[in-house]
């Protein structure tokens, strides 16, 4: 009874199954049968808890559809079925968010709410809404990864923006560079013309040809530097005015990443109280009385 309680084939040591229609051990390896009509509900459960905590899902199984055929209300067996399929040792499995791959529609979860006593519905309830959560939690991962994308673009154009004012007001400077390597005694000597024109016009006795010329220097030299200022100007108020809608589209998609980052944070911290509620209410917890106990 011992050898049968562990689970394991006296002749062979292999595991074995259970025949439910004929309430036997039968070892798939050696072929022997054992027979069990002393299998009694606590033996049950032990071969099942122990094929959980050895992860053999498929005997732990039988063991739980056999603890059903005594009692359809079992409340460890009907867990045990939600735990087999799911390929879980415990429910505290849930804590790890990103290995739960079921849904509140998992066909044992229904199966143990409809089946199971009332005063463990609440339990089967907390832990279908734990799951809607994190349904819910998921939802708004993937919108604060979409929208973080789409900062990503804004940002991304914004650089390209400011590169291309940089790479413009640079390609200015060269210019400018390049006229005072070709001239620079022209351009000095223009400069100050332009500046030196009025008090010039005073004090010179120039005759009429002179005159023209000065007038010539002077309006060549305001045209090149003034253009030159101008268009430098013109070009980085075009550049930068463009970069404003991104800039706003930027501000705005950050607001709503950080709202919808601290609306994910509340439904994860939701979804971890949820699953220390129902845990909180396991009827097999030495800490849970009993509802017989209960006033």
């Amino acid at each position: 009874m011992a050898v049968l309680k562990s689970n394991l084939c006296p002749t062979c040591g292999g595991l074995l199954d259970i025949d439910l229609d004929k309430q036997m051990y039968i070892c798939a390896f050696c072929g022997v049968s054992f027979d069990y009509e002393y299998f009694r509900e606590d033996n049950v459960k032990e071969v099942a808890s122990k094929a959980l905590i050895r992860n053999e899902y498929g005997s732990a199984k039988d063991a739980y559809d056999f603890m059903l055929t005594k009692d359809p209300h079992d409340f460890e067996a009907l867990r045990g079925l939600f735990l087999c399929k799911n390929k879980w040792t415990d429910m505290k499995q849930m804590y790890n968010e990103s290995e739960v791959h079921i849904s509140s529609n998992e066909p044992t979860l229904l199966n143990a709410i409809d089946k199971c006593r009332p005063e463990h519905k609440p339990y089967f309830e907390k832990v279908s809404e734990a799951l809607n959560e994190l349904h819910h939690y998921r939802d708004l991962k993937a919108e604060e990864k979409s929208i973080n994308d789409k900062k990503k673009l804004s940002s991304k154009k914004i650089h390209e923006i400011q590169e291309e004012i940089y790479n413009i007001t640079h390609l200015f400077t060269e210019i400018w560079n390049g006229i005072v390597e070709l001239g620079p005694k022209a351009v000095v000597s223009a400069i100050s013309l332009a500046v030196l024109l009025p008090l010039y016009l005073i004090i010179s006795t120039v005759n009429d040809e002179s005159w023209s010329r000065l007038i010539a220097y002077a309006v060549i030299a305001a045209v090149v530097i003034g253009g030159y200022h101008l268009i430098k100007f013109i070009v980085a108020k075009i550049l930068t005015a463009s970069m404003a809608p991104h800039k706003k589209e930027l501000a705005e998609l950050t607001e709503q990443h950080d709202n919808k980052k601290a609306e994910a944070e509340q439904s994860f911290l939701r979804y971890k109280a949820l699953i220390k509620e129902f845990t909180d209410m396991d009827p097999t917890s030495p800490n849970v009385p009993s509802p017989d106990t209960q006033e």
